[in-house]
């Protein structure tokens, strides 16, 4: 009685199995059919396939040896061969779901074994399992049962027990980083698996852990690897992208125009001020102009951020180096900081080390520009006490590496704010309460300037104690001669400007402020300045052989514009014209080198920055008879 029991069992075990592998070879022909992404997960699902395809194979092959055929070696080797897949299975059933869960992405799964200690430890343990599962023996039972013989059955669904445990403690450990849909799949997993161990050990004589192996396979199929899936996730990430995009752009938006309208108020309210004030008072009027002026400067440092960071993610950012002296561009730095600490009970300190070479090689632009931000920024931040500039050198080679730190006495930073310092956008909770101006742009330049320029960058901050900025970067050595010490009241010493008495400049722009404020800059270089605002009227002046000595051309005018009138100004025959510079605000990068491809002798930027405007005087005229005299102002 009992015989024939198990006898139907056996049988009924058997048709179970069989269905078993029709519904995974469907599975495999579908999934296979399908085109999908190549990543490591759905690599490591198409090799769990193939496992489950030979497991609930052997089970049928070992199960009809048990009942039919009197063939014990080969009985024990399908039946070995069996329970080894069950192995086999459950160790890559824990790769793919750290895989899923840490969101781990290799191209390989060599890369995926030796991707930390757990994974390494994991392809051991199933080696020594391995091992000592070959030499375990496969008990000989008196009844024809064939899935529980013995030691080894116990041995392997141990095994398994185990890969399923460390992947729970996997779960918990990654508790807070896993999204809920991900851990809600591998809980169900888990459970379903348990409930065919549960099955299993109950009724020993039929086999349910292919069945079960079967079912987990289409469950990870329609809940995660269907390719259809996937391409409705990639379509709802697209759509997560769009829409932080678009409020990315909507808070970008909202933070420009608050922070330009800030500066534009400044300018347009003490402007009408000055306009409707009758009784002018010097005082309150250099007052009012200084507000004006520290309104511009902050509305020009916005726009360059904004100009900056577009010309950074366009990826046409390049470095630009030519020789330069350290000395010069921390006397720059030193003469805009202590101009925007006037208000301020701040104090400048800048140490420079005299050992560092008077003349490097290297875009002395970026560096000055990743300077000023971080002072910028301390500036800001800092209400009372010192911000701090320190520069040393480091001799290596032919090259001299530059430790650059400044450190503040301001408000400090958060623990929890470090992490936005270096975002897009992100200003942090001091800035906002305590109506700092700020686009949320500059450390970001000076974070992606410093990695252009391979250098490094970090900081220290204490909340309530102030913040210390490092960069390190190299450059080369041009002249070996050493800087010197540069005092902190070099800007105390006696001014001098050209004096270019008889020179005469011809400024072209279609705009009569532009023409103004040129005409302003220039005058105090005794300058005779002409101006016209068209390029016709350009070209007429010299027809008519007026002389110039030097010409400043706008680029973007109605009917003929600066690059058209340059163009024509070079065809003339028989005049002998002066320099030519591009006069405009066209500054993203690679403008520069496009207008002197085109033709021009030189670049100048709107709005004029008054040492670049030297920078072209002392080039064409500091040369020459009568134009090389300095006056003291």
């Amino acid at each position: 009685m009992f015989f024939k029991l198990a006898d139907t069992l056996n049988i009924s075990s058997i048709f179970l199995t069989i269905g078993s592998l029709l519904f995974i070879l469907l599975l495999f022909v579908t999934y296979m059919s399908k085109k999908r992404l190549s990543t490591l997960r759905s690599k490591l699902y198409k090799y769990m396939l193939l496992v489950v395809v030979i497991l609930v194979i052997t089970e049928i092959i070992s199960t009809t040896y048990i009942l039919y055929i009197n063939g014990a070696f080969l009985n024990m080797f399908f039946t070995r061969l069996h329970w080894f897949t069950g192995i086999l299975w459950f160790t890559l059933l824990y790769y793919y779901s750290i895989v899923f869960i840490n969101e781990i992405e290799l191209d390989s799964f060599i890369k995926l074994i030796k991707y930390n200690v757990r994974t390494k430890l994991m392809i051991i343990i199933f080696a020594v399992s391995t091992i000592v599962y070959l030499f375990i023996n496969i008990d000989k039972v008196d009844v024809p049962i064939n899935f529980i013989p013995g030691n080894v059955a116990y041995y392997v669904l141990g095994f398994c027990a185990f890969c399923v445990l460390i992947i729970v403690i996997n779960i918990l450990k990654n508790n807070e980083k896993s999204n809920a849909r991900k851990k809600i799949s591998v809980w169900l997993m888990i459970i379903e698996l348990f409930v065919f161990f549960g099955f299993q050990l109950a009724v020993p004589y039929i086999a349910f852990l292919p069945l079960g192996a079967t079912l987990q396979m289409y469950f990870l199929y329609y809940n995660i690897e269907n390719p259809d899936l996937e391409a409705i996730n990639e379509l709802e990430k697209i759509k997560d992208d769009i829409e932080k995009s678009n409020r990315a752009k909507s808070d970008f938006l909202s933070n420009m125009s608050h922070e330009i309208r800030s500066p534009m108020n400044a300018i347009v309210g003490f402007s009408k001020s000055l306009l409707n004030n009758d009784n002018f008072d010097e005082v309150s009027v250099r007052n009012d102009i200084t507000n004006i002026k520290a309104a511009s400067n902050n509305l020009l440092d916005i726009i360059n951020n904004i100009l900056d960071i577009s010309k950074i993610e366009s990826g046409k950012e390049e470095l630009e180096p030519k020789e330069y002296e350290i000395m010069s561009l921390v006397s720059e730095l030193e003469s805009i900081i202590k101009t925007r600490l006037i208000d301020k009970n701040v104090k400048l300190i800048t140490n420079v080390d005299e050992n560092i070479p008077y003349k490097l090689y290297g875009d002395s632009t970026k560096l000055y520009q990743i300077l000023l931000n971080i002072l910028t920024n301390a500036v800001k931040y800092t209400e009372v006490g010192r911000i701090n500039l320190s520069i040393t050198g480091e001799k290596i080679g032919n090259e001299e590496k530059l430790h650059i730190k400044i450190s503040d006495t301001g408000y400090g930073i958060k623990q929890e704010d470090y992490n936005k310092l270096f975002e897009k956008f992100s200003r942090l909770d001091d800035a906002t309460q305590n109506e700092i101006e700020g686009t949320g742009l500059g450390l970001v330049i000076t974070k992606r300037y410093v990695d252009l320029m391979g250098g490094k960058i970090w900081f220290e901050s204490e909340y309530e104690v102030g913040t210390t900025f490092y960069v390190d970067i190299t450059q080369r050595i041009v002249d070996v001669n050493k800087v010197g010490v540069i005092t902190n009241n070099k800007l105390e010493e006696e001014n001098k400007l050209l004096d270019l008495t008889g020179k005469k400049v011809l400024v072209v722009d279609d705009n009569n402020l532009n023409l103004k404020v040129a005409s302003k800059l220039l005058s105090k270089y005794n300058l005779q300045v002409e101006t016209c605002n068209s390029g016709k009227d350009c070209v007429y002046k010299i027809k008519a052989e007026n002389h110039y000595d030097i010409i400043f051309l706008d680029h973007m005018m109605p009917e003929l514009d600066g690059i058209e009138t340059m163009h024509i100004l070079r065809k003339l025959d028989g005049y002998d014209l002066p320099p030519i510079v591009a006069l405009t605000a066209n500054a993203i990068t690679g403008m520069k080198e496009m207008y002197l491809s085109e033709g021009f002798d030189d670049y100048l930027s709107k709005p004029i920055n008054i040492n670049e405007l030297e920078r072209i005087l002392l080039k064409y005229f500091n040369n020459n008879d009568g134009g090389n005299n300095e006056k003291n102002i």
